[in-house]
């Protein structure tokens, strides 16, 4: 058995508690594509512009153009005449105390020449190159610091779904105000980037399960000094600090089991994944190769691909599987995990 050591505990206890908020500010400079947000087809209004528009394809940007003369509307995904958001505005720009160059929190090539409210002229940087506030001029990016950002709402046209990177059950569209509006897929299901639809929580690759409901337990009976499982996986757990007499841990830590072990609430413990049962993907943490399944009598086998279960085994002649050297055998083999 391999159990969960009091250094874990210690070193789980010595760590600071950090709320994870959901954020939809994005900024310019981002390395991040966009698009791994979005399905094939979506068309978004490319950050940093008003007249131009980009398309996903494969959670990246496949495609890109240009609306002449015109906006790219957020409440129909086309271009338009009319300008449809104040992101584009340039009136908050020019104020009572501004004299002179000012640089632009929309993209960081642009430029307004102001003389008080009074905007004057008006321009952008060429060849790649950013306005830089302190210097007056144009300058080479790695001279300076584009800190121009943007809302999702602003690039994002009106009810198209999109992932909340924070929650795997939750997602994000956009109302005809421009606000962002939350979601939560039913129990048991997750938000799948690939259909923009709510799923089987285990066809979705998950890096932010979300906490069960009373995971550290309630006011009358609340989790103290305990491991529980995380209710998302076969290997996750969370750790319940003790704050007192009738007050669950809002935030638990999360700790997880290595790849060949499954976390067993029991036992308090991370035991061979052979020897648990469990109701999520058996696969979790493996990127390949194969492990038992819970079908009585040990046949059966499934292939793990990418972390998820894949195709199912049986194996002939009513042999039996063997974890250790990933074969069938004619010798008698069980395991708790497909016992009777």
């Amino acid at each position: 058995m391999r159990g969960l050591s009091s250094s874990l505990i210690l070193q789980a206890l010595l760590l600071v508690l950090m709320v994870h908020l959901s954020t939809q500010t994005q900024y310019l400079n981002s390395t991040e594509d966009i698009c791994r947000l979005f399905k094939d087809g979506t068309k978004l209004r490319k950050p940093g512009t008003c007249n131009e528009w980009i398309e996903c394809k494969g959670f990246a940007t496949s495609e890109s153009g240009t609306c002449d003369s015109q906006y790219f509307n957020l409440a129909n995904g086309a271009c338009n005449k009319k300008l449809d958001t104040s992101y584009c505005s340039t009136s908050s720009i020019c104020t009572s105390s501004t004299k002179g160059y000012m640089g632009d929190t929309l993209n960081c090539a642009n430029w307004y020449l102001c003389d008080g409210k009074l905007l004057k002229s008006q321009g952008a940087c060429t060849s790649g190159m950013y306005f830089d506030q302190e210097k007056q001029m144009c300058v080479y990016p790695r001279d300076t610091v584009c800190t121009a950002k943007y809302e999702m709402c602003d690039i994002v046209p009106v009810g198209v779904a999109f992932r909340d990177e924070a929650n795997c059950n939750k997602y994000f569209t956009c109302s005809s105000k421009f606000a962002l509006v939350d979601h939560t897929c039913d129990t048991g299901k997750y938000f799948d980037v690939a259909t923009a639809t709510c799923v089987e929580s285990k066809l979705v690759v998950c890096d932010n399960h979300p906490l069960p409901d009373g995971a550290c337990g309630n006011k009358k009976l609340a989790v103290r000094n305990k491991f529980v499982s995380d209710g998302a996986t076969c290997r996750g757990y969370l750790y319940c600090r003790d704050l007192g007499s009738g007050v669950p841990d809002p935030d638990p830590i999360r700790q997880q089991c290595g790849e060949n072990y499954f976390f067993n609430q029991e036992r308090q413990a991370c035991m061979p994944s052979e020897s648990q049962k469990c109701v999520h993907d058996r696969c979790d943490g493996r990127q390949d190769g194969f492990v038992v399944t819970e079908t009585e009598g040990c046949h059966n086998y499934v292939e793990c691909v990418d972390g998820r279960e894949g195709t199912v085994f049986t194996c002939d002649n009513d042999e039996y599987y063997n974890v250790a050297t990933q074969k069938c055998t004619a010798t008698k083999t069980s395991y708790e995990a497909c016992s009777a």
